[in-house]
């Protein structure tokens, strides 16, 4: 099944492109109650969905609980590039909820904003969990954990 066209893109009278997609409306028991397109394809939303990975965060009260700022909701809700600033919010976050960077399950990668990676080589860095675009997400969950007083996990990872 071809999905439909759901956005067409125009640069005044041109289209400029075409953007196809699938909707589902579902009942809260998982019963579909409206489709368009192939509602049944497999897809890997990823970065997509850190939205609503980030809404049990707010939802459980836990962001008011421990004064998640703005700046850190964002963090949580989207990728980052790794430039300073981002590190520096969630190395301030990780502390305030008594957790480390050794606590991120993400793996290190180099910061995708070329300034900010270009300067970290240069300085004899290397990439860090930190530095890792989820970095921020992976905080939210940390965040929720404490929360909710899920037993600490330590991984054993250097």
């Amino acid at each position: 099944m071809s999905n439909p066209i759901l956005m067409a893109v125009t640069r005044g009278a041109l289209i400029e492109s075409v953007h196809r997609g699938a909707i589902a409306v579902a009942a809260p028991d998982g019963r579909i109650l409206a489709s368009l397109g192939d509602v049944a394809a497999l897809t890997y939303p990823r970065s997509a969905i850190k939205m609503m990975q980030a809404l049990p965060l707010v939802t459980s009260g836990a962001a008011d609980a421990f004064g998640v700022s703005e700046a850190e909701l964002a963090l949580a809700c989207a990728s980052h590039g790794g430039e300073p600033f981002h590190i520096a919010a969630v190395e301030g976050w990780l502390s305030r909820i008594g957790a480390s960077e050794r606590d991120l399950l993400c793996g290190p990668h180099p910061p995708s904003h070329e300034p900010s990676a270009r300067t970290l080589y240069a300085a004899g860095g290397h990439p860090r969990r930190i530095h890792n675009n989820c970095s921020g997400k992976h905080t939210g969950f940390l965040t929720l954990a404490r929360h909710l007083k899920v037993s600490d996990y330590k991984p054993n990872i250097a």
